[in-house]
């Protein structure tokens, strides 16, 4: 695999992922915060800064999950209908450098978007009182991890596109496997209860094959105040490289099996 070549095809990405969609989500983000931040005007300041934190937090998660998914599935699914993806691959580029540099151009512009929503929800806070200094590293925290969710989520998006060759059915998974993977603690405690052998394994198959978001979340200020962020962020982040490698190679291995 070379470098040059996945870095060329990541920056490509990048630049057409822009001209399309995340510029519109970062207006839409943008609107709807400084609309809310009116709106809740008239509560008590630390109410006011508890509400922003926590709506901040979830609309960039909420926004960054639709925007990786609509891209990353509709990415080289839209390429082959247009035939862009014949001129690619007869220029000395591997499907591997291929498939590794969209994906990366793609997470990209999801960052830049993730960390300009980021930005605005910061310099709301800050003009509304907020300590950065007290709750700064649990926010951050949390965005970085949220970051790392899509990331993971959009590896589990590609594989799926390549698989079903269909953006709906594409859609459709990914968004079970993101619902799923919120419940997979449920799904642990469900299991210590059921007597139905068939059932148990078909759920205990589920639990571990289906990714475990529980270990990308860090809403639990506690966690942070205890010290335990950097435990937390280090197992999160090994857990989404190793997810997301065997996503990607799952994918490669569907890609593989295209004809061009």
């Amino acid at each position: 695999m070379k470098f040059s070549n996945v870095v060329s095809l990541s920056r490509y990405t990048f630049i057409g992922n822009l001209r399309s969609k995340v510029f519109l989500v970062l207006i839409l983000f943008g609107v709807f915060f400084l609309s809310v931040t009116f709106l809740l005007s008239v509560l008590g300041q630390e109410q006011e800064l508890r509400i922003l934190t926590d709506l901040g937090l979830a609309s960039i998660e909420i926004l960054a999950l639709f925007t990786a998914i609509f891209l990353i599935v509709n990415l080289i699914l839209e390429q082959i209908e247009q035939r862009t993806i014949y001129l690619v691959l007869t220029r000395s580029v591997t499907r591997a450098e291929y498939l590794m540099g969209s994906y990366l151009g793609t997470l990209a512009a999801i960052f830049l978007c993730v960390a300009a929503m980021a930005g605005l929800n910061v310099a709301i806070l800050l003009w509304k009182g907020w300590d950065i200094r007290q709750d700064g590293l649990f926010y951050f925290a949390s965005v970085a991890l949220s970051f790392e969710k899509i990331a993971l989520i959009s590896a589990v998006g590609l594989f799926f596109s390549l698989f079903s060759s269909s953006g709906v059915v594409a859609l459709v998974f990914t968004f079970f496997v993101w619902t799923a993977g919120h419940f997979m603690e449920e799904v642990r405690f469900l299991l210590d209860k059921m007597t139905s052998a068939p059932l148990k394994a078909a759920f205990e198959a589920a639990y571990f094959v289906l990714p475990n978001f529980q270990y990308l979340n860090a809403r639990d200020l506690a966690i942070v105040l205890q010290g335990d962020a950097p435990r937390f962020i280090l197992d999160g982040s090994l857990y989404t490289l190793l997810y997301s490698s065997a996503a990607l190679l799952l994918a490669y291995a569907a890609f593989r099996k295209k004809e061009f």
